[in-house]
């Protein structure tokens, strides 16, 4: 059974949605307030679904503490609507975004889909097993983190260490913003759809912001984005 923490005040929701969840196979741990989750590591969960009105800290800034310490798949719900908080929260590391009022079974699909992407990423690739390193940075595929210089861990989202894997696992050839956006956030993309673009700016800014010369993610005119630097398998 999957493993979920529901960040989540409202003890109807969080009660309709753990009953829900449960009946399809998903262990539940509901905590009424950011402070009350922080006692619990998300490490112990497979997927964590928050509610962005919480009391006391929000559930952005959870979801941020979050990202510095996993890679865990995360859910946002949310009764704001609009897209400057689905921005905000996509660019904190969630992995998708929800609105409420929402349909029990959409967010069963959203997911589903996110734990078999992230499952699929696990298995390791002829050339992402192991540990690569690249200018003195390490991508350790067997424990799903990125380190920088002077062993800096970088926490990265589950999509972002997706799209990181996928980088390098082809490079130097680039990647199409269609076929991350396939594999990846798991759509067939939208010429307006930014998602793509978010995602690989988010990722851009966690590698500078670690290293200012981290900048090996570069756009290619018309084909995608190729990762830049040479690297070698360690192991």
């Amino acid at each position: 059974m999957s493993r979920v923490h529901i960040v989540e005040d409202d003890p109807e929701i969080s009660a309709l949605l753990s009953t829900y969840l449960h009946s399809r196979g998903f262990t539940c741990v509901i905590s009424g307030s950011a402070e009350a989750a922080l006692h619990l590591s998300p490490e112990d969960f497979d997927i964590m679904v928050v509610d962005i009105m919480l009391p006391g800290d929000s559930g952005l800034s959870y979801c941020k503490r979050v990202r510095e310490q996993s890679n865990v798949p995360l859910v946002i719900l949310s009764a704001v609507k609009g897209d400057t908080e689905r921005i905000i929260g996509i660019e904190l590391g969630a992995d998708d975004y929800l609105e409420k009022p929402f349909n029990p079974r959409e967010l069963l699909a959203r997911m589903n889909a996110l734990l078999r992407r992230a499952n699929g990423a696990a298995k390791p690739t002829a050339r992402t097993s192991g540990r690569i390193g690249f200018s003195g940075w390490i991508l350790d595929h067997t424990n799903h983190k990125l380190h920088g210089p002077n062993a800096i861990h970088v926490p990265l989202s589950s999509t972002e260490y997706r799209l990181m894997t996928m980088l390098v696992s082809v490079a130097p050839a680039p990647v199409a913003r269609e076929d991350i956006a396939r594999s990846i956030i798991g759509i067939d993309l939208d010429p307006e759809d930014r998602r793509v673009d978010i995602l690989v700016s988010r990722l851009r800014k966690k590698l500078m912001n670690t290293d200012p010369s981290g900048d090996f993610i570069r756009t290619i005119r018309n084909q995608g984005y190729h990762f830049a630097a040479d690297y070698v398998v360690l192991d």
